[in-house]
C-alpha cells in the first residue's frame, strides 16, 4: 500500500496563502507519504472532459488499497472536487480530506456543495470537536480525526521577550476594525490590499509591513500575538472561529507569543486549557495586557516553549498521519 497526499500548486499565490499546505506535505513527505501535485487551473473554463484527462493523469500512480488524503480547498470548482473523489473511489483508494477552511461554516451559503464532498470521503479531518459538531447539524456523517493545532516549519533565532505590545497578523478585508482602533499599541503584518492603499491607520497602530511566512518568525520580537476576526456583510468570519484552528496561532507560539483570542472561540478554548495567555471577550478589553507581569508572562512561555517545539517538528500531523494507518 502506498499512502499519497495532494499538494495543489499555484505559484501566483503569496507565500503566506500556501504554507499550512505547503508544511503538512513536506511532513508527510519526510514520514514516507508520496505527494500527489495538483496544478491549479481554472477549470470551469475548461469542458468536463479536460477535467477528467487531467484528473486522471494526476491519479495514475495509485491503485487499489492505496490511500490519499486530499487537502481542501483546492479552490478549484465543485464539479472538480466531486469528480475527483468519484474517481479516487473508482481507483478503489481508501480516502480522507484535510480541512484547511470550509465555506459553509465561514460564509452564509445556500445549498453548500462542499457538504457532498466531505460526505464522499472514507474520513474527514477537522481542527475542533465544534467544528465536527457543526457539520454533523449540516448532514456530514462520516468519521472524524481532529486536529487541534497546525504544524509550522521554519527556524527561528530567539523567542520574543516580555513586553505590553501586541502584535496583530492577519488579512484586513476580515479585520475592519483596524482603521478604527484606539486600544493598546499594535504592531500590525500583513499585504495591504488595494481597497486599502488610501487607508491612514490610527496612531496606535505601527504597520510594520509584509513578511514572508518564515522570517516573521523573527519579526516578532516581543509582546502578545493576537486573534481577532469581525462578522460584518454576510460574512461570519469571527462565528467561523468558534471552530477553526487559525494556522496564525501556530505562528505566534513559533516565535514564542502568548496569545490573545475570542473567549468564544476554539483557539480561546485551548489557550485556557493549556494556559497560554488569556481571552476577551471585546477589544475594548485589550487594556488588560497593560497588567500584565513579567512572572505572568515567562510562566505562559514556560507553556509555550514545549508547543512550539512540537508545532516546529511537525507533531500534529504525524499524530494525524498515524491514525489513518
Amino acid at each position: 500500500m502506498t499512502n499519497f497526499i495532494t499538494h495543489t500548486i499555484e505559484p501566483w499565490m503569496p507565500p503566506g496563502a500556501l504554507k499550512a499546505k505547503a508544511d503538512y506535505a513536506a511532513i508527510a513527505a519526510a514520514t514516507g507519504w508520496k505527494i500527489l501535485p495538483l496544478e491549479r487551473y481554472n477549470d470551469g473554463r475548461f469542458d468536463s472532459k479536460t477535467r477528467q484527462q487531467k484528473i486522471q493523469a494526476w491519479l495514475n500512480m495509485v491503485d487499489p488499497g492505496d490511500q490519499v488524503i486530499h487537502q481542501f480547498p483546492t479552490y478549484m470548482s465543485a464539479d472538480f472536487e466531486l469528480e475527483f473523489i468519484t474517481s479516487l473511489s473508482k481507483h478503489q483508494a481508501r480516502s480522507a480530506i484535510l480541512i484547511h477552511d470550509i465555506e459553509p461554516l465561514r460564509l452564509i451559503k445556500t445549498a453548500p456543495w462542499e457538504l457532498n464532498v466531505l460526505n464522499s470521503y472514507d474520513t474527514i479531518i477537522v481542527h475542533s470537536q465544534a467544528m465536527y459538531d457543526e457539520l454533523k447539524k449540516l448532514g456530514i456523517h462520516v468519521p472524524a480525526i481532529i486536529q487541534p493545532f497546525f504544524d509550522y516549519l521554519g527556524d527561528i533565532t530567539k523567542k520574543a521577550t516580555f513586553s505590553h505590545k501586541i502584535n496583530f497578523a492577519g488579512t484586513f478585508q476580515k479585520s475592519p476594525w483596524l482603521k478604527h482602533y484606539n486600544g493598546p499599541r499594535i504592531d500590525l503584518f500583513g499585504s495591504r490590499p488595494k481597497r486599502w492603499a488610501d487607508v491612514t491607520f490610527p496612531s496606535s497602530i505601527n504597520y510594520r509591513g509584509n513578511f514572508d511566512p518564515t522570517s516573521i518568525l523573527d519579526a516578532f520580537h516581543d509582546g502578545f500575538g493576537l486573534l481577532w476576526d469581525n462578522d460584518f456583510e454576510g460574512k461570519t468570519y469571527q462565528t467561523y472561529t468558534r471552530f477553526n484552528a487559525p494556522h496564525k496561532a501556530s505562528l505566534y507560539l513559533r516565535a514564542g507569543l502568548p496569545l490573545i483570542a475570542w473567549s468564544q472561540s476554539a483557539i480561546g478554548h485551548l489557550i485556557l486549557q493549556y494556559n497560554l495567555g488569556f481571552v476577551i471577550d471585546s477589544l475594548s478589553e485589550l487594556e488588560r495586557v497593560s497588567s500584565i507581569s513579567e512572572k505572568q508572562y515567562a510562566n505562559w512561555q514556560k507553556n509555550i516553549i514545549p508547543l512550539a517545539k512540537q508545532l516546529e517538528n511537525g507533531y500534529f500531523t504525524q499524530q494525524t498521519l498515524a491514525k489513518l494507518m
